[in-house]
């Protein structure tokens, strides 16, 4: 199921397009979050999850949501024009229908356990996506989820075949071979190597 979830994110034009509540300024690392994570001992940052501020926040009403938004110490330092977009996806995140929330919620959890390379693929082969036509796109997403149910053997297989390489162009050939092969670390592993 790990990717397709990587389906997912790129169907939504990458997680950075998310309505997500805490995404940082841009410039930033693009790892969102509002609430600064505390140092360890080493006085090195812990990753801060994707969406922790959203899975902390789930259960209150939307209006609730947004005043702990207005009330988040790292919020009120942002910009008032990043502030209002943030209030926005907010919004947008909680006018999704209850499974649609789940999968966002999903995805940003997928996200964050990708390493940076894993990420950098991810937004490259999306930003290459973005100049394929819309009906190649499509092709595109259908046959990745597809490949990332087989084994390593079986899309090395697909890989090889005629039909593959006659139905994709070299570019979506490498989006699909890049793609199909990403996943997330185990659990507890460190996904920042």
């Amino acid at each position: 199921m790990i990717g397709a979830r990587a389906v997912g994110i790129l169907s939504l034009s990458s997680l950075l397009a998310l309505p997500i509540a805490g995404q940082q300024p841009a410039g930033g690392n693009n790892a969102p979050h509002v609430q600064q994570p505390k140092r360890n001992n080493a006085g090195q940052k812990p990753q801060h999850k994707l969406g922790d501020w959203l899975r902390n926040h789930k259960n209150l009403p939307p209006d609730q949501q947004e005043k702990a938004l207005e009330n988040d110490p790292n919020f009120k330092h942002l910009p008032p024009d990043r502030q209002a977009e943030l209030k926005e996806r907010l919004r947008k995140f909680n006018s999704l229908p209850p499974a649609q929330r789940d999968r966002a919620l999903e995805r940003m959890e997928y996200w964050d356990k990708l390493n940076p390379d894993q990420k950098k693929q991810v937004r490259d082969a999306n930003q290459q996506l973005q100049g394929l036509p819309v009906e190649r796109r499509v092709m595109v997403h259908r046959a990745l989820r597809n490949l990332v149910k087989m084994s390593p053997q079986e899309r090395q297989q697909v890989f090889e075949s005629d039909k593959f390489k006659t139905t994709f162009s070299d570019q979506e050939q490498a989006i699909l071979k890049n793609l199909a092969e990403i996943s997330p670390p185990p659990e507890g592993e460190n996904p920042s190597r």
